[in-house]
């Protein structure tokens, strides 16, 4: 006897909306890559860049490199460890697992976000807290929420029975095809991030009228990958389905 597991619209909704979280929490993350990546590491200013050098790393970043870079390298791998966790919670993941995994990428996001964050509001731990003002705060708070979102999703009987039902329901997130393509997009998420960056970040990087942002091509280079990366998932998925439209399901173990 087969029992298959049936999961109402609102678990369903419920379901769509932690993928989503992932996906901008991600968002948060590159987004907070991209605009620290020059300070940190000390680049070279792009040519109209309106701030003089001495103020493109200034001494609190220099002083506490030692913060600031590695945090910088784990911002990076956080952005696309959420689209790892995708995955993982498509391809079906036992949920005491995946819960374990995705607190130490949510964790890992949070604390190398919040302790940048404190030593720029705070001239390098010199003066006292007296506010929010870093962007490093940005993605604090999106893996802080994470975090609480996981532990409800844990802790909590109706969501986790809610979550289980999605994970085990075959036929909403078992086939290898929508799996590739939902990984797909979310690249693409992150290919528009890169791409409106610009935008993204205009309020925090204005100086003297000018949108430094715009000084800096990383994020034009990042957009150009994740595109690319998107689109060769997205296209093996498609050939595949025309491939082995009947394929077996794949999933983590």
């Amino acid at each position: 006897m087969v029992f298959k597991t049936r999961i109402k619209r609102s678990e369903f909704i419920f379901n769509i909306i932690v993928l989503a979280l992932f996906a901008i929490v991600a968002s948060t993350q590159i987004l907070s890559a991209y605009g620290a990546i020059c300070v940190v590491w000390d680049l070279p200013r792009g040519p109209g860049f309106p701030v003089p050098n001495s103020t493109w790393g200034n001494d609190t970043v220099r002083a506490l490199s030692w913060l600031y870079q590695p945090s910088n390298v784990v911002t990076w791998i956080v952005a696309f460890a959420y689209g790892v966790l995708m995955y993982l919670y498509l391809t079906k993941m036992p949920w005491k697992r995946f819960f374990l995994i995705s607190m130490a990428v949510a964790f890992a996001g949070f604390i190398t976000g919040l302790l940048p964050a404190l030593a720029s509001d705070t001239s390098g731990f010199t003066v006292p807290f007296e506010g929010i003002g870093s962007p490093n705060w940005g993605r604090t708070i999106g893996n802080a929420i994470m975090m609480v979102l996981l532990v409800v999703m844990n802790f909590v009987p109706r969501l986790n029975v809610a979550t289980k039902k999605f994970i085990e329901e075959r036929s909403i997130a078992g086939q290898y095809v929508k799996q590739m393509i939902l990984i797909s997009l979310f690249f693409f998420w992150l290919a528009a991030t890169s791409f409106l960056g610009t935008q993204f970040m205009r309020d925090a990087h204005v100086v003297d009228g000018i949108n430094i942002w715009t000084t800096v091509d990383f994020q034009f280079a990042g957009g150009v990958i994740t595109t690319i990366i998107g689109a060769s998932i997205m296209s093996t998925a498609l050939i595949y389905n025309q491939i082995r439209p009947s394929s077996a399901l794949i999933t983590t173990k």
